[in-house]
Parts: structure tokens; sequence; C-alpha cells
């Protein structure tokens, strides 16, 4: 193998992380700090539970993680708000965000969801509720819903989207 060649091989392994999660553009953050940093980048899928190892939290990562690349071509965001974010579990493959204790309060308190309550909720790129569910949602429903957005009509053009 030549020197040009294990070079580029060695700069794709190391830089393969960074495209896993992928992002609307180049100045969206890939894990933002806050919703408005996801504004106009992402979907974030808001999933409220009353603790971390909540079966429903759970069950709706591993839905997330089955169908991560599609998730990952839509620009959707898990967000998990939980009382006590110290052992969250995120996903392996699907792209998420930790966000601050302080910002799962003020999330929390914006949509008015009890601590004790699951909810999942996905908002569109600038911040508006387009589901709300209070059992873990179905990748199908997701990719439905998002698919009539008039922002989803350009993304699909683009090379590579499915």
């Amino acid at each position: 193998m030549s020197c040009t060649r294990r070079a580029a091989v060695a700069l794709a392994l190391l830089f393969a992380p960074l495209a896993l999660h992928a992002q609307a553009k180049l100045s969206c953050k890939v894990q933002p700090a806050t919703l408005a940093e996801a504004q106009n980048c992402w979907r974030p899928l808001l999933v409220f539970s009353p603790t971390d190892n909540d079966p429903n939290l759970l069950r709706q990562e591993h839905i997330l993680d089955q169908d991560a690349d599609d998730m990952m071509d839509r620009f959707v965001l898990l967000i998990p708000v939980v009382p006590d974010a110290k052992n969250t579990p995120t996903p392996l493959d699907s792209p998420w965000t930790l966000v601050s204790q302080q910002q799962m309060n003020l999330i929390r308190a914006q949509f008015h969801i009890p601590d004790n309550h699951f909810e999942v909720i996905l908002l569109d790129e600038m911040g508006k509720p387009l589901l709300h569910s209070d059992l873990p949602v179905s990748t199908n429903l997701l990719k439905a819903i998002i698919h009539n957005l008039p922002r989803r009509k350009i993304e699909k053009l683009r090379r590579g989207a499915n």
C-alpha cells in the first residue's frame, strides 16, 4: 500500500466517528446543548421519562437504534429528559445529545410534563411540536410525519438521501 493511500485510510478512520452523526448544515452543532442550538438544524425527539432506566425510555432508544441511518437522514435527535441525568443511557447509533439538568428542567417546564410521566414529543426544525405520545414511537410513524414537512421535500433531493 502506498504512503498516500495509507494516509487517506488513516484519515478516513480518524474522522469516521464524526460522520456517524449527520447534521443539516456545517454550522449546526453535532450535539447541541440547548433546544435553541438545535433549532433550524435538527428535529428533536424529546423523551420525557420518570427515571433514566425506565423501560419506555430504553425501548424508545432501541427503536431509534434499529433505524439509525434513517433517523440520521431525517435529522432526528434524541434528547432524553429525566429528573436525574447522572446515568442516562444513550443510543449506540442514533443521533442524540444530553443537555444539562438545568436545560432538562426548562424543557420539562416548557412542555408542562411532570417528573413522573413518560412522554415523547417530536419537534420540527423550528421547535414546533409535531407529535405527542405517552408510549414509545415507531420510526415508521416518525418518518411518515417528517416525510410531509416542506423542508424534508428539499432534503430528499440531496445526494444519498433516502
